[in-house]
């Protein structure tokens, strides 16, 4: 029972760890976030970043583990059953191009759904940084559901177009078309300024969605005939 006990106390601290170090990360930065500032948002003696991780390095790449696997947690059932519809596909025919415009769109509410929890607010600022300077954590964020959440969009609009899925072309529409989602959140600021919202949660994501789709279905609509 003891054990049990250490053990529990033990995941709360590492819990506590991850959460701490998500915020100051992001608000400081991998370099000038320091350890005693995460320890003590964390409410834990500064020792146990070592004991649990390793160290800051260990930390910061643990931070990015989960937040991959938050993301698979909300993403991954959903892929799964994409992935299957997308196998019996007939994309010469009209119901074919019309099921992909389908499976796209609901991709689209998936990742505004994961963007519209509260949790999703604090990965931005991380992946960000990352993306303008990419570290071994970079990989493993685009390893994970993000990485396949673009193939499978590419590979859609492959199938409705006709293109390669490697052409560059087809490559770049996807890109733009998930990154009509991301410009929400990267840009908040403007974002909420500009829409006048005090917050960018659920509700506001759907909203988000609902103008994304017509986008999409616009995009295609010469493809699927409607």
């Amino acid at each position: 029972m003891q054990g049990n006990k250490t053990q529990t106390r033990g995941n709360q601290t590492r819990d506590s760890l991850l959460a701490a170090a998500l915020q100051v990360f992001g608000r400081d930065g991998f370099h000038a976030a320091s350890t005693r500032a995460i320890a003590d948002a964390a409410g834990v003696n500064q020792a146990l970043i070592a004991y649990h991780f390793g160290g800051k390095e260990g930390l910061y790449l643990a931070v990015f583990e989960h937040i991959t696997a938050s993301m698979t947690e909300h993403m991954q059932p959903l892929l799964d059953a994409l992935q299957l519809e997308i196998e019996s596909l007939d994309p010469g025919s009209a119901d074919g191009r019309r099921a992909c415009l389908d499976i796209m769109d609901r991709l689209l509410q998936g990742i505004t759904r994961m963007f519209g929890q509260r949790e999703a607010a604090g990965w931005v600022k991380l992946v960000m940084r990352e993306q303008q300077d990419p570290t071994e954590a970079f990989d493993i964020f685009f390893q994970g559901p993000y990485s396949q959440m673009l193939e499978i969009f590419t590979r859609l609009i492959g199938l409705l177009t006709g293109q390669s899925p490697q052409a560059q072309a087809t490559r770049l529409l996807a890109l733009t078309q998930m990154g009509q989602i991301l410009v929400f959140m990267v840009g908040r600021a403007t974002t909420s300024r500009h829409l006048g919202w005090q917050t960018v949660g659920e509700a506001q994501m759907k909203a988000v969605h609902e103008q994304v789709r017509k986008n999409l279905y616009a995009q295609f609509d010469e493809e699927v005939g409607v």
